[in-house]
């Protein structure tokens, strides 16, 4: 499951945004001013699963799910020296896959004047700190490893570190460097803030809710960078949206200039960011979207559904939704040649409807 760890210094409108990411999650947020989070989910609309679920209604539905983070908001500047950024802080957003990192864009009393592009780069510096600190340690250690027993694998570890840590002292975040899916692997393991893809969205006030694209190419050459989506919304009319039956929400939207919402907006725009696709399975019990890295095989895939369908895996049977859809039926799709079959090294597509064939 994707995990999202939502970001931004007290006062920017985070626990609003995870209330419209994640509705069925609102009520288990308080107005505590404790160092908590709140962890919810959000299904992932799909319209080619709900066609597929139409032709094929068996059992259940089961979208893919995001799962978001609303982490407790920090301090900057003179504030920060003693509540934010600190240890905790930096430790919840580790485990995330990605940060959605929500900066505000219009005045409210008793906070300073908004400046999204400021507050992005002080939070970015401090981001990089952090992971020059984690650098710095591990090159120590994996020196004094390869001092005492000196190892080929201590030498090119050696080698990426100091790699990073070049990148760092130019004040590039990590994920800026042309790294293998071995290294990306390797440093996973010390959930580096830099090398984490970040969603940016600028909160607006109601007034701006349908400027959205406005808005984004007026920050656009203001915080940009390696593995940074920007975008934008109203978080506070995205909270009153999320509560709203589908056709009300579409008249509210439609009466503010809103084309879609913010969760439909930034799960596409999550993907996209991560890399993520999505493949769909038609069982007797249920119709079922998984999402993966692109680029992975049929055989990486099965294991998205179960270690064993890996270890296992015979062969895929596979049709793209766009050859079902036009005949709406899996037979139809095995006659006309579009459902075949697939080795282990098939390299999955965004959309493929796949039937496993695997022993153990």
């Amino acid at each position: 499951m994707l995990r999202i760890g939502i970001i931004g210094p007290s006062g920017c409108g985070k626990t609003s945004l995870f209330k419209a990411l994640s509705p069925s999650s609102a009520a288990q947020v308080g107005s505590s001013n404790k160092r908590e989070i709140h962890i919810g989910q959000a299904k992932v609309a799909d319209a080619r699963l709900d066609h597929i679920f139409k032709v094929y209604p068996r059992g259940k539905k089961v979208n893919a799910t995001v799962e978001y983070v609303d982490v407790a908001g920090y301090q900057r500047g003179e504030a920060a020296k003693s509540g934010g950024y600190d240890a905790q802080f930096l430790g919840e957003i580790r485990t995330c896959d990605a940060l959605l990192h929500l900066l505000r864009d219009f005045e409210f009393p008793g906070l300073p004047d908004p400046d999204p592009a400021g507050g992005y780069k002080t939070d970015f510096e401090e981001f990089l700190i952090s992971d020059q600190i984690i650098i710095e340690h591990k090159l120590e250690r994996l020196h004094k490893e390869n001092n005492k027993h000196p190892q080929p694998e201590y030498a090119s570890e050696i080698k990426l570190m100091e790699q990073c840590q070049a990148a760092l002292s130019e004040e590039k975040p990590i994920r800026s460097l042309h790294l293998t899916n071995e290294e990306i692997f390797l440093l996973k393991s010390y959930q580096l803030l830099t090398l984490k893809p970040e969603l940016v969205v600028i909160n607006l006030s109601e007034a701006d809710a349908g400027r959205v694209a406005e808005i984004v190419e007026q920050y656009q050459s203001k915080i940009k960078g390696d593995g940074v989506v920007l975008s934008a919304a109203c978080a506070s009319i995205e909270m009153e949206i999320a509560e709203l039956d589908p056709d009300s929400a579409r008249e509210f939207m439609d009466d503010l200039g809103i084309k879609a919402s913010a969760l439909d907006r930034l799960i596409t725009a999550s993907y996209e960011l991560l890399g993520l696709i999505s493949f769909f399975t038609v069982g007797n019990d249920e119709c079922r979207a998984w999402t993966i890295k692109k680029g992975m095989t049929a055989r990486q895939a099965a294991g998205a559904i179960h270690s064993d369908m890996e270890r296992g895996f015979i062969r895929a049977e596979v049709v793209n939704f766009e050859d079902f859809k036009t005949r709406n039926s899996l037979s139809a799709c095995r006659k006309d040649g579009v459902r075949r079959l697939e080795g282990k090294n098939y390299i999955v597509q965004d959309g493929d409807i796949i039937e496993y064939r695997f022993a153990v």
